[in-house]
């Protein structure tokens, strides 16, 4: 927007940006319970580590399906956290291949958009009930 006097204002508007940077806060948050490296958070969202560092300082937000995958590894993870210690998930089930997972990795089937089928695996794990 222009002034009268001819200097220039900047307005900011809440965007999309703003919703997704509480995704941003939320992972920020789970990293203090389940010590979750740069570079596991980049591979179950698909973004580089460079991108998940920008997240962590808060200089960008996540967008598009990035966001989306960030989203879900947050549900996961916190769900996940209930029944496996924080170190243990972090180090020893997310890092690894899953025997119960058909010896598939949970990070890069929530990447590959398979959430889905990794949240019921982890409801079944909280709740002893599996479909």
């Amino acid at each position: 927007m222009t002034l009268a006097c001819g200097g220039t204002l900047t307005v900011m508007t809440a965007t999309a940006s703003a919703a997704t940077m509480a995704v941003a806060d939320l992972l920020i948050g789970l990293r203090e319970r389940v010590p979750l490296s740069e570079a596991q958070i980049a591979r179950g969202t698909g973004a580089s580590e460079e991108t998940v560092r920008a997240w962590l300082e808060r200089r960008e937000a996540p967008i598009g399906v990035q966001a989306q995958r960030l989203t879900e590894l947050v549900a996961f993870v916190e769900e996940m956290a209930r029944n496996v210690r924080g170190e243990a998930l972090a180090r020893e089930w997310l890092d690894g291949t899953v025997d119960v997972l058909s010896g598939a990795n949970p990070l890069d089937e929530i990447a590959a958009g398979r959430y889905e089928q990794m949240m019921q695996f982890a409801l079944g794990l909280s709740y002893g009930v599996f479909t």
